[in-house]
């Protein structure tokens, strides 16, 4: 069984913007700012203190990873969609199916995230509860 995690890199992300921006709508590209705050939101899934995963499992990977795609505002628009997007496909890359079931729910908690008023804590238990493993 192969236990390498596949985490999303820039082009992934840029990618997944722009789909969501041409499908969607709403202005596509990059603040000023933003591949140096893309590059370390992508990061933040994979640190870790003392030789320990600060996000010890998927679903909190997960969730830190779309925290840090919201609050970094990389993106001239899109930022919400493109780290639910980011998630769902970091999830997905790693064996397991994102969930809800219900979308108002999904629209409340994107936009506490994008409040802060969730921590990654809690954002990743509601990420786990929501998450079944593929078949394949």
């Amino acid at each position: 069984m192969d236990t390498t995690l596949h985490f999303l890199g820039l082009p992934e992300v840029l990618l997944l913007q722009t789909i969501i921006i041409r499908h969607i709508g709403g202005i596509q590209g990059i603040t000023e700012q933003g591949f140096e705050r893309l590059a370390t939101a992508l990061a933040v899934p994979q640190q870790s203190m003392f030789g320990e995963d600060l996000y010890p499992d998927l679903p909190a990977k997960a969730a830190a990873l779309f925290d840090a795609l919201v609050n970094g505002h990389c993106f001239s628009d899109g930022n919400k969609r493109t780290a639910l997007l980011a998630m769902i496909e970091f999830l997905a890359r790693n064996g397991l199916r994102f969930a809800a079931a219900d979308d108002d729910a999904l629209y409340d908690w994107v936009l506490s995230a994008a409040a802060r008023s969730t921590t990654r804590v809690e954002q990743a238990a509601w990420v786990a509860a929501r998450c079944e493993a593929t078949n394949g």
